[in-house]
């Protein structure tokens, strides 16, 4: 946690960026499970280096997911579940998700487009939502920066959920990503690698001493 702000590193594929990312204080390492994603990993893989990897929260990251699916997820011991899915998404598939996962673990990623919110009935199954960049061909991963003032109006509409802020943050504007939505709880991704699927250490610490000076106590205009 850096002054506050907890921060998740996802799209790991490696011990060695695992361990970049326990270094500068992530408190969640992100597994991509969806075969579309350039850092996708199979369960296989994970499996393998799982018993390595840094005490830190582990997140299943996927994408519309079977009830087989989950449980088979859900059997490799991760602490949390994000799920991506459509607004067309029936309210029972997000029943069943909240019933296997529990709704302490399980986190709602919708893939909301412009002038969606997200809706009322889905509150209830997830005590945690990510909203990520719109993309009508993908859910998330585009690099590009969000909406903003959606994320900080929701935020603020339904204080007793955690809202964690993604999609397309950097070193270069996380700063400006938390000063302008009030942000607890930041994802990032590409915005932290060298290459797809390589977190890069310079850029992981660039952004984690960014966050650290934009919400340090003596900053005025993070309040």
């Amino acid at each position: 946690m850096i002054n506050g702000i907890r921060l998740k590193v996802c799209g790991i594929t490696s011990l060695v960026d695992a361990d970049a990312a326990d270094a500068v204080g992530a408190d969640g390492l992100g597994f991509i499970f969806h075969a579309k994603s350039p850092r996708t990993l199979a369960a296989a893989q994970y499996a393998a280096m799982k018993e390595r990897l840094p005490l830190r929260k582990k997140v299943a990251v996927c994408v519309g997911p079977s009830a087989a699916e989950l449980a088979a997820l859900d059997r490799l011991g991760f602490d949390y579940f994000q799920i991506h899915f459509a607004t067309e998404t029936p309210v029972a598939t997000l029943a069943a998700w909240s019933q296997l996962a529990g709704r302490s673990r399980l986190w709602l990623a919708p893939k909301l487009p412009p002038g969606q919110d997200v809706k009322p009935e889905w509150l209830p199954f997830a005590d945690t939502f990510l909203l990520d960049t719109f993309h009508a061909d993908k859910f998330g991963g585009t690099g590009e920066t969000g909406d903003w003032p959606k994320f900080k109006r929701h935020r603020e509409a339904h204080p007793g959920k955690t809202w964690i802020l993604s999609g397309g943050l950097t070193p270069e504007n996380i700063a400006a990503a938390v000063t302008a939505t009030g942000a607890k709880f930041v994802d990032v991704n590409s915005g932290v690698e060298q290459a797809p699927g390589i977190k890069s250490p310079t850029k992981l610490q660039a952004l984690v001493l960014a966050l650290h000076n934009a919400t340090k106590h003596d900053n005025p205009s993070y309040r």
